[in-house]
């Protein structure tokens, strides 16, 4: 079949659409990511339909604003226009949330494709629920790259789109139960955790010379839960190391270390200086790091809203702990039952059993293949 799909940036479905097109699909990949960066990625150059040059004023604008809600309007509604305009017959359409409207809509009415949208997070009025209830002002969040994902242009397109797509694709069940609360019908519900390059996350041997109690990777902030994890930190007298950039403060004591930003093929020589990995997020469909630190045989730490929990679910491991949401004790608890785990390994960390069924990118796009081939 002819499948379109459309993002921003890379993001998983870049993975996804260079595995269904070795699984015999014709695949067209839009984004503003240049052809080359992404044939790094393992996409091939004919796959690549790239709109870099067309989106570079915009992208401009976004960067000289602080990514201010203005700014990414301009840049939603123009993808969204660009590749309605030059996206080619398919037979189906995949698409991130947030940015597309007028590009479904054309696959839909124009070409009868399937529409699916790729929601990576909780149902947006459950987003807002979330600010809502954790008193975070308008005001006080306008910094936050969260923020424009809650603005009332974004929850009015989103509930749009969830009304006109055909299937929203999610990643963990905790994200699935927001839809079903709001209402939408759970046979237009496709849950698929991502998948990961597993070659570039072997089983770890833990570095004793220095080592940290606990990584975190990803963004430093509030969505993050950081300011608990933080606060479990420094009433366990643990050791944090944090990769990743920071929208809020970050820990200024001596058992807190901050890295930064670096390439993903990196990471894994960080997780050989921790002994267990932890994400206390709020909100969030699945994140990826997970998966990355459980192929790389951490113990793993994390909220519900993770995903983790489907990942629990999925593997019955004991080496992943989901702690009770906004829970101090709670979180401390699996923090001092996952260190007990990690302790006990020697040499060689362990992963999980026939993981490459379950968490590779493979395994992910084969799931999304055999998706496919029963809604076509």
């Amino acid at each position: 079949m002819i499948i379109n799909i459309a993002a921003s940036g890379r993001f998983h479905i870049c993975d996804l659409a260079r595995e269904l097109e070795k699984q015999g699909h014709t695949v067209r990949f839009y984004s503003y990511v240049p052809t080359k960066r992404l044939q790094t990625f393992g996409l091939k150059k004919k796959c690549s339909y790239s709109l870099f040059w067309l989106m570079l004023p915009v992208l401009a604008c976004i960067k000289l604003s602080n990514r201010s809600v203005w700014s990414m309007k301009l840049e939603w509604f123009v993808l969204d226009h660009l590749i309605g305009l030059f996206m080619k017959k398919c037979d189906v359409f995949i698409a991130m949330s947030s940015i597309y409207n007028f590009a479904f809509k054309k696959a839909k009415n124009k070409y009868k494709a399937i529409t699916i949208l790729e929601r990576g997070s909780v149902h947006t009025l459950e987003l807002k629920k979330i600010y809502d209830e954790q008193n975070i002002s308008r005001n006080s969040t306008k910094n936050n790259p969260y923020y424009s994902l809650v603005s009332d242009y974004a929850i009015k397109r989103e509930i749009e789109m969830y009304e006109f797509v055909d299937y929203i694709s999610i990643a963990s069940s905790s994200v699935f139960d927001t839809f079903i609360k709001y209402g939408v019908s759970p046979n237009r519900l496709f849950i698929n955790p991502y998948g990961v390059d597993l070659s570039l996350f072997p089983p770890t041997k833990l570095n004793n010379n220095d080592n940290y109690d606990i990584i975190m990777v990803g963004n430093w902030s509030w969505m993050k839960g950081c300011d608990l994890l933080a606060e479990a930190c420094k009433h366990l007298k643990l050791r944090l190391l944090h990769i990743g950039s920071c929208s809020m403060p970050f820990p200024k004591e001596s058992n807190f270390t901050d890295i930064g930003c670096v390439e993903q093929s990196e990471i894994t020589h960080y997780f050989e200086k921790a002994k267990i990995s932890v994400l206390s997020s709020r909100q969030e469909g699945l994140a990826m790091v997970q998966l990355q630190a459980i192929a790389s045989g951490l113990p793993l730490v994390c909220s519900k809203f993770t995903g983790g929990e489907t990942l629990k679910d999925m593997t019955n491991s004991e080496w992943i702990k989901v702690f009770d949401p906004y829970n101090l004790d709670s979180l401390c608890k699996c923090i001092k039952e996952a260190l007990i785990l990690a302790d006990k390994q020697k040499g060689m960390r362990t992963t999980i059993e026939n993981i490459n069924n379950i968490f590779s990118t493979q395994a992910y796009s084969k799931r999304y293949n055999d998706f496919l081939q029963k809604i076509i």
